[in-house]
């Protein structure tokens, strides 16, 4: 039966590559790993450029390494940017390995790729959600929008040398702890981590990172927005958010230093952001129990959100509504 799986597995993954090279959209897969190590994940050509989708499509894995959607480069090459611009919509992404502070797989992994999209996506119990990374590259475009991103295991959001990512209307969940062992669940992240690339010589930095209209719930009080360098705050933005925390105030780290909500703001973060519990009326779903009108409008481009009764089904896309009356925070729309 395993070999069956395998099999099957080595087929999907065969007939995505043929698809992304000759129309540059994969749409409709179902694809589930069972490699407990090392996965190199939906591993997408770079050879030449692409106008690339990844559309509506289920990923299930429990590798402790690697990737599931592997969109792009780890490291300055030939193949940098060739996928700029790529759409990564409407897909679930679930992870069902063993929860230790030392994984750090990646859901999706879109390195030294500028303008990319990454919005109507279900990320469930991923190490490390949504990576970005680049040496030094600047966004016009794109961003990271209306997404679920439920119990993440160390870090949600990386923005890592790369400038200018936009990071709108996310519902964020994570019920994990602090860390105490890298054997051990824990994170010692935030929620968004936002660093230099420190595997380049000079680093390069993330500046103009922009997080507006999102919502933050913790059970614990682990960090929800991490900037690791002065450098990295120039051009930084965050407002116009929810934080909500089971365990007390909303904690924020800030050149490796620790801070609440009120020291937050104090430093001129966040002052329009509200600390409320949005009530959801589930933790699957993620639909509050009333409309939360706390956002700011950030035009046409971003309108359109998660209906309140989207689901993911391989193949189809989850059921849109687009933003009315005041700006609702968060992925799910009224």
């Amino acid at each position: 039966m395993k070999k069956r799986i395998l099999i099957a597995l080595c087929v999907i993954l065969y007939l995505s590559s043929c698809e992304s090279q000759n129309n540059g959209i994969i749409e409709g897969t179902i694809v589930s790993n069972n490699r407990s190590g090392f996965w190199s994940g939906i591993n997408i050509s770079r050879n030449k450029p692409v106008s690339f989708i990844f559309r509506n499509n289920s990923v299930t894995s429990v590798n402790s390494g690697g990737y599931m959607l592997q969109a792009g480069d780890e490291a300055p090459g030939s193949t940098n940017n060739n996928l700029d611009g790529e759409i990564i919509s409407g897909n679930k992404f679930i992870w069902n390995g063993i929860d230790i502070a030392a994984t750090i797989t990646h859901g999706i992994f879109l390195g030294y790729n500028k303008n990319v999209l990454v919005k109507y996506n279900y990320l469930y119990r991923i190490p490390t959600g949504i990576v970005l990374k680049s040496n030094g590259m600047t966004n016009v475009s794109g961003g990271v929008a209306y997404n679920i991103i439920n119990k993440t295991g160390t870090i949600g959001v990386v923005v890592k040398g790369i400038n200018g990512i936009n990071i709108f209307n996310n519902t964020f969940y994570s019920d994990q702890v602090k860390w105490t062992s890298k054997l051990k669940p824990g994170t010692p992240y935030g929620l968004v981590d936002i660093y230099a690339n420190d595997g380049l010589n000079p680093l390069k930095y993330s500046k103009g990172t922009k997080i507006r209209n999102n919502i933050f719930y913790t059970v614990h009080q682990i960090c929800n927005i991490n900037i690791v360098e002065e450098v990295d705050a120039e051009g930084f933005e965050s407002d116009y958010n929810i934080f909500w925390c089971e365990s007390g105030t909303p904690m924020f780290k800030y050149l490796g230093v620790e801070k609440t909500f009120a020291e937050w703001q104090a430093l001129g973060y966040d002052t329009h952001s509200r600390v409320i519990n949005p009530n959801f009326i589930n933790f699957t779903d993620f639909v509050p129990s009333i409309r939360l009108d706390y956002g700011i409008d950030l035009g046409s481009d971003w309108k359109t959100g998660l209906s309140t009764k989207a689901v993911w089904k391989a193949g189809s896309s989850p059921a849109t509504t687009d933003q009315n009356s005041a700006w609702q925070v968060g992925a799910r729309i009224y």
